[in-house]
């Protein structure tokens, strides 16, 4: 998410527009200009494209504690971003950063819960006190609870309600005054395949995975949704026939580092680049290894060696 900063001065910056939103970039070099600082356009963009968009960024991440959440902080830290954790396991939370130290990076935590406005703003003041303002809003918590129609779990799907759609909507307004008044910051909001399609114990989960999809074409903002990932989930479903649906599903799970890595590509562009959405899934009819959920540096991810994870990338500009 970006802003539009004032009129820039002639010859010198151009305006692109991506959709809604506004990047300026040093694109042109003024007739005048001597002759060494002439045509250097491609020259730096060549150089921009080799160089690390994280480094030394402050980066918040919700549902931090494990699965994608605790991919992506491994990720991000490792390329020199500094991570704010975040999510309710204090215990998780506390192994997490000390394995992210310990291996070089800087993180911090503060155990957070999205559904409470006040947590998710005490948690971006935090970030801010502790490294600086946030510069990109990793917004990953989220339940997936499945059952149906005719089941009534009314429990589950109010649950789901409170921690997909207002858990995201509460960290949105938290970074958004900060990020107007600078007039940068990235915004990725994880979503999922079933925003795309709805399956049949899915209903609820879906209509939230909906309304991500709908608020980040609405702010222009980043989005990644993956198929299912392995992260425990299953066990989370309280209803018996969506559990059963639920573990028959994670035998294609795709490996979290597999979803980490689009969220480090999405956010490591150049300031005129933005990724707006990419869907990731297994090819069709492939089941991955269960051994290649817990061990990514098997050969070939643990796949098939003819058998390739498949990346859809949608609206890139």
């Amino acid at each position: 998410m970006t802003a539009s900063p004032g009129p820039s001065p002639a010859g010198h910056l151009k305006r692109r527009t991506r959709r809604a939103s506004c990047r300026w970039s040093l694109i042109s070099t003024p007739a005048h200009a001597p002759p060494e600082y002439r045509n250097t356009e491609e020259e730096s963009r060549q150089a921009d494209s080799h160089a690390n968009h994280l480094q030394g960024r402050v980066r918040v991440i919700s549902g931090a504690s494990s699965g994608i959440g605790a991919a992506t902080a491994r990720a991000l830290a490792a390329r020199g971003a500094r991570v704010v954790l975040a999510a309710r396991n204090a215990d998780k939370l506390n192994t997490l950063v000390t394995e992210i130290r310990d291996a070089g990076g800087t993180a911090t935590t503060r155990v957070t819960d999205v559904t409470r406005r006040d947590d998710v703003e005490g948690l971006m003041d935090f970030a801010a006190t502790e490294y600086g303002p946030v510069e990109h809003l990793v917004n990953n918590a989220g339940l997936m609870l499945f059952s149906k129609w005719s089941d009534r779990a009314v429990d589950d799907w109010d649950n789901m309600l409170d921690t997909n759609l207002r858990g995201y909507v509460h960290a949105i307004s938290a970074v958004l005054p900060g990020m107007i008044a600078r007039q940068s910051g990235h915004i990725l909001n994880l979503s999922s395949v079933a925003g795309i399609r709805v399956g049949d114990a899915s209903g609820v989960y879906s209509a939230t995975k909906f309304f991500i999809r709908g608020i980040t074409h609405g702010i222009q903002v980043s989005m990644i949704s993956p198929g299912v990932i392995d992260t425990g989930w299953a066990d989370k479903v309280s209803n018996a026939e969506g559990k059963q649906i639920a573990h028959d599903l994670s035998e294609g799970a795709i490996h979290q580092d597999r979803v980490a890595d689009a969220v480090v590509y999405a956010l490591d562009q150049p300031i005129e680049v933005t990724v707006n959405d990419i869907v990731i899934h297994p090819p069709p009819g492939l089941v991955t290894h269960p051994q290649a959920r817990s061990d990514p540096t098997l050969p070939h991810g643990g796949r098939p060696p003819d058998a390739h994870q498949h990346t859809e990338t949608e609206h890139l500009s």
